[in-house]
């Protein structure tokens, strides 16, 4: 072996091997979290997962603004093959393509040629982007700048090295003109800029692995493992905890986090599409998703790197767990000790404003490339802050006061729950004995002036349509659904267990809601608790109804409609298409207006993860939602949940523009084109004490012993 080889061999061993201990200690660190489930089921499926969307780069194609990203990613991976040639003959000079033949050998140089011309291309844009444009969230710093500029020279010294080393293929374009200024050249000359551009190669190549896990670019190494564990059930499912052992309320440290969580934060890619798609950032919030996720990588990288030096055993007794705790050494106290002085990670690195101005609403997970789970995150530290230590705005107290005395988070008193229902003759399950649908009116739709509208609307639709429906009455209580986005996960599971004791008395099985936070609570969480129903959202159960003629379509009053997406109903639970058939049929088959943030990239309305409840300081998010549809020019915004419908009435108000532009949910849409003689929906009504009479009769005549 010659000199040239033995540097070459031991600089690359020393190169490998000192990657491989960094990736075992990153690992190591990792699984330091708590255990997770799962991850590997549906093994095919997760394979598909990682060639859509690691390799074909689904998620980031459907993004036009990030073309430059796409020619990066796949010529990189295209260079990678290259590189290993490099790599392997630097050690078995005798080892190159060419033993696969001449014909692929020469085929393959050539899309390397022009790869490495596209990436060239295209870093170069990356580059002049950051310097000129100055993207929000992608500053031009040091790393920024090093990492560019290294795959910059990586394609320049490979032109380089292959145009001067006098046998260049001629299917590779690019550096046969290069070679052409060999010409002339001495041949000295000519070996040493290739000779020079070749271990320029290689310690890119080299420096650049070793450099990877220390830098932005570990999304390289986390988000192939990541996308391949990641979640693949229903989305925004809150895992259940074990109330009776109280290290598992919330995270507080982030070894409390499992695994999976922590593999994220190594997935980041640091794109920032979560933060530029978060409400709260985008409303001047303290909450920004993606340095969220750094700042859990940062605790991890600090944290662990301690946790790592305990001896055997000693571990739990940070984790609290007595039982399987042995005594420390000096030196573990020592690292206990110096653990116990560091400032808390929730609470320290991770503000409490952080974690409160999160609404839930999912807009970063959705546009995640590489699937973080950022709101499950926020909620566990919420967890932490309400079980653990007490600590949550006084609004929030106030919200659990009322769940806790009078089951709904306006502490509204229950003898009041049924007085949305004044006048009309609504069935009770108590009087009823069974029906085949409990309708479930909710909180909002009880409690909330505009919301009980939409209630009335809605139950004289199903007894229009003959629908077999009772409601609880006074015996309906809350989901609580907000109180567990708000990290109570106590008041949460005590309402479960007791919807679900009181469901099974009434042998319920069928249940239709109007608010998506319920939708999403009795037909994901609830089956955490035995609760197993099939539930519908009144624009699938409505839209049904149309289709099957028992409710009459045609065009409404309303000139021009545009659509609110909720959170909890689009991006939660994908139910799109459903809310705009129903306003096609009611607007006499008009599409309605789209906003520019709808469907999956739909903008937040501000009341999710509790917020309903809770003041927000500086712009708000349903003003900022409520400028974008007013700025459609449609006359009437269209809601499909009672929490929407509320913030985006109070944007409208905050606008002044109440003259001009009507909030309606789509049930009152539909309800307002089943009663033209009523010159307009029952809604329009200022309360329930002031609708006609007549108007209930006629109701109840229509759909006689059937209601």
């Amino acid at each position: 072996m010659s000199l040239r080889q033995l540097v070459f061999t031991a600089l690359l061993v020393a190169s490998f091997t000192f990657f491989a201990l960094t990736l075992r200690r990153m690992a190591r660190v990792m699984l330091k979290g708590r255990p997770y489930d799962g991850a590997f089921e549906q093994m095919p499926r997760r394979i598909g997962d990682v060639l859509l969307y690691f390799f074909f780069q689904r998620t980031v194609a459907r993004e036009a603004l990030s073309w430059h990203h796409l020619p990066i990613f796949w010529g990189f991976l295209v260079i990678t093959l290259g590189s290993a040639e490099v790599l392997v003959n630097g050690v078995v000079p005798a080892f190159s393509f060419e033993l696969f033949g001449s014909t692929f050998n020469n085929v393959f140089k050539g899309v390397l040629d022009i790869t490495n011309a596209l990436v060239l291309v295209a870093v170069t844009y990356a580059l002049l982007r950051r310097i000129i444009k100055k993207p929000r969230l992608l500053p031009f710093n040091f790393e920024a700048g090093l990492i560019l500029g290294m795959i910059g020279l990586l394609c320049v010294s490979h032109f380089l090295m292959h145009g001067f080393s006098g046998h260049v293929v001629k299917t590779m374009p690019i550096s046969m003109y290069f070679a052409g200024f060999s010409v002339g050249m001495g041949v000295g000359t000519a070996h040493v800029i290739a000779d020079v551009n070749y271990w320029l190669h290689v310690g890119i190549l080299l420096f650049f692995l070793n450099y990877i896990p220390y830098s932005k670019h570990i999304h390289l190494l986390g988000a192939f493992p990541n996308i391949l564990t990641r979640n693949r059930k229903q989305p925004g499912i809150l895992p259940k905890l074990d109330l009776e052992d109280e290290t598992q309320w919330g995270v507080g440290r982030y070894e409390q986090f499992h695994w999976k969580s922590l593999l994220d934060t190594y997935a980041c890619t640091e794109c920032a599409r979560c933060s530029n798609n978060c409400p709260a950032f985008n409303t001047g919030k303290p909450l920004s998703p993606m340095h969220l996720v750094h700042d859990i990588r940062y605790e991890m990288a600090e944290r662990g790197a301690e946790l790592l030096k305990l001896s055997p055993g000693v571990e739990a007794v940070v984790r609290e767990e007595d039982e399987n705790a042995t005594e420390p050494t000096a030196a573990d106290q020592v690292i206990l000790d110096a653990l116990e002085t560091k400032p808390p990670m929730v609470g320290g690195r991770i503000k409490d404003d952080t974690l409160w101005a999160c609404t839930s609403c999912g807009a970063c997970e959705a546009v995640c490339p590489v699937f973080i789970e950022h709101p499950q995150k926020i909620i566990e530290m919420r967890q932490h802050l309400v079980l653990a230590e007490s600590r949550m705005p006084a609004e929030l107290a106030r919200m659990f006061r009322g769940m806790e005395n009078n089951m709904n988070p306006w502490g509204i008193g229950s003898d009041q729950r049924m007085d949305w229902a004044e006048g009309l003759d609504i069935p009770v399950l108590a009087d009823k004995g069974s029906a085949d649908y409990l309708v479930w009116i909710g909180c909002a739709g009880s409690f909330d002036d505009q919301a009980k509208k939409i209630s009335r609307d809605w139950v004289q639709l199903l007894q229009k349509a003959g629908v077999d429906f009772a409601v609880l009455g006074l015996e309906e209580g809350c989901t609580g659904d907000a109180a567990r986005r708000a990290g109570n996960e106590f008041l949460f599971q005590m309402m479960a267990e007791t919807n679900v004791e009181l469901f099974g008395e009434y042998k319920v099985k069928k249940i239709l809601t109007t608010c998506p936070h319920c939708y999403h609570s009795f037909k994901n969480e609830y089956p955490q608790f035995g609760g197993d129903y099939d539930v519908y959202h009144h624009t699938e159960f409505l839209q049904q109804l149309v289709e099957e003629g028992r409710l009459e379509s045609g065009a409404s009053k309303d000139d021009s409609v545009v659509f609110h997406d909720p959170c909890y109903l689009g991006r939660w639970n994908g139910i799109y298409d459903e809310p705009r058939e129903l306003l096609k049929s009611t607007c006499g088959g008009a599409t309605p207006i789209e906003m520019e943030r709808h469907g999956y990239k739909s903008f937040c309305c501000g009341a999710g993860g509790a917020h309903m409840w809770m003041e927000e300081e500086g712009e708000r998010v349903n003003v900022n939602r409520t400028e974008e549809a007013v700025a459609t020019g449609a006359k009437t915004i269209a809601t499909a949940c009672p929490f929407c419908n509320v913030m985006v009435s109070d944007g409208v108000k905050a606008l002044d523009k109440e003259e001009e532009v009507k909030v309606l949910d789509v049930a009152q849409m539909l309800w307002s084109a089943q009663t033209p003689a009523l010159g307009g929906s029952e809604s329009d009504a200022a309360s329930p004490e002031e609708v006609d009479s007549e108007v209930d009769s006629e109701v109840g005549s229509e759909v006689g012993s059937d209601a």
